[in-house]
C-alpha cells in the first residue's frame, strides 16, 4: 500500500491542477460567468481539503480488510469528484 503521505501528495496535485484550470479560464474567457467560476474555486478548494482530511483519518487501524476498503473507497470517491469538477469547468468555458 502507498503511503498516506504520497496520497495527499496526489489530492493535492489533482485539485491543484483543476484550480489553475478554472482561474485560467475565468481569467481569459471574456464570456465566463465570474460567479460561477468563483463558487468552482471554492468549491474545489473545499473537496481538496476534505480529501486530505480523509486520506489521514480512516477507521478499523487493526484490520487490513477494513483500511483496504476504505482506501478504495476513497479513491473512487475522488475520482468520480474530480470528474465532476472537470465538467463543471468544461461547462464554464462555454
Amino acid at each position: 500500500m502507498a503511503s498516506r503521505r504520497d496520497l495527499k501528495k496526489d489530492i493535492t496535485y489533482l485539485y491543484s491542477e483543476l484550480l489553475t484550470e478554472c482561474f485560467t479560464i475565468s481569467c481569459l474567457c471574456p464570456n465566463c460567468n465570474q460567479e460561477k467560476a468563483d463558487a468552482l474555486i471554492e468549491k474545489i478548494v473545499r473537496n481538496s481539503y476534505e480529501f486530505t482530511q480523509r486520506a489521514g483519518h480512516y477507521d478499523g487501524k487493526n484490520n487490513r480488510q477494513l483500511v483496504k476498503a476504505y482506501y478504495k473507497k476513497l479513491g473512487e470517491d475522488l475520482l468520480q469528484d474530480v470528474l465532476a469538477i472537470g465538467k463543471e469547468i468544461e461547462e464554464l468555458s462555454k
